[in-house]
């Protein structure tokens, strides 16, 4: 857990302003911090003349972490004229958690088989896959909702029959619309080995799972909005089928059923 403090921020951190001071906000999980960073990480930054910042106090250290063109810094509060380190919002909750200093004092290539369950970034490095038949095409799609199968994966190009099906063009007014209401952070579960989905107002899409002892695994994506029958669906390039907003707080991908969180 790590205890949060919001300064100059509203308790989204969607919003700064000077008048609204410093606000204690408790324990947060790591789920809860990396979805709150992602949002202050969106800050307009214009709002950055209000100096806002996020503290996060943990068992051994006391940190603080600024925003600034959608970058993340963190700081060491106890050394504040220290120079920031500019990470990502895994790479931050890595520091904050120990992993990252876990990983940097370990023997050389002890650790080689978790690095991936580790990696929590704005890229995924991919290796070139070699052709598969559509037998094994379809087995990787299934492992999708599986995460580590779609790193493998991403780059196989697909058959013609498991190309996804064509949506309706929605209203210009209902394009706006849901563009303001679908972004959010949708979870399946919080323990280990569930899954997530954060949707972005620019349209990008983070796909990811939950480690029991490391930061969670994600598969950076895009997503456009369309309409299949009578329902909203993010079709995205990424296999595993559309996913279907059901409502509001409701998506189904890979027949999983994911509930907005934030």
């Amino acid at each position: 857990m790590f205890n949060v403090t919001l300064v100059n921020l509203t308790a989204d951190a969607r919003t700064a302003d000077v008048e609204l001071g410093v606000s204690k906000r408790g324990n947060f999980t790591a789920l809860e911090l990396a979805a709150l960073l992602e949002t202050f990480r969106e800050l307009d930054p214009v709002q950055n003349i209000s100096d806002p910042e996020i503290r996060v106090q943990t068992a051994r250290e006391s940190y603080f972490i600024r925003t600034e063109q959608k970058k993340l810094f963190l700081y060491n509060s106890r050394n504040r004229e220290d120079p920031a380190y500019v990470l990502t919002v895994a790479e931050i909750i890595a520091e904050l958690d120990g992993t990252a200093a876990a990983a940097r004092t370990a023997v050389p290539f002890a650790m080689t088989s978790g690095l991936g369950d580790r990696l929590l970034s704005e890229e995924v490095a991919l290796r070139e896959p070699k052709p598969v038949s559509r037998r094994r095409t379809a087995a990787k799609i299934a492992a999708t909702c599986l995460l580590g199968a779609t790193i493998i994966y991403l780059k196989t190009p697909w058959d013609q029959g498991d190309e996804q099906p064509a949506l309706s063009r929605l209203e210009p007014t209902e394009l706006a619309a849901y563009q303001l209401s679908l972004p959010g952070v949708y979870m399946t579960g919080n323990q280990p080995g569930q899954h997530g989905l954060v949707v972005m107002a620019n349209g990008g899409l983070k796909i990811f799972q939950l480690n029991s002892q490391a930061a969670p695994s994600v598969l950076q994506a895009n997503y456009s909005l369309g309409q299949l029958g009578t329902k909203l669906h993010l079709q995205t390039n990424q296999p595993g089928g559309l996913i279907q907003a059901a409502d509001r707080n409701t998506l189904i991908y890979c027949n999983e059923v994911y509930i907005r969180i934030r």
